[in-house]
């Protein structure tokens, strides 16, 4: 039961990182811009992480 948390997770952040750096691709803005955005991205994308880690994690300590 505790691999279908992690594997969710996995399939999260992938489909975030996959999706993030296609939009950053296709966006017709300079370098600076591009950096900054993906800068606040990064940081956006890594804070939802760590919330979705800690539901799993403490959802598989319970179910222990």
């Amino acid at each position: 039961m505790a691999n279908k948390g992690v594997n969710f997770l996995l399939g999260f952040l992938t489909g975030v990182l996959t999706g993030a750096a296609i939009g950053l691709l296709l966006a017709p803005e300079t370098g600076e811009e591009t950096r900054n955005l993906l800068k606040e991205k990064l940081d956006e994308y890594a804070e939802e992480g760590k919330k979705v880690f800690e539901q799993v994690k403490s959802k598989v300590q319970k179910e222990d």
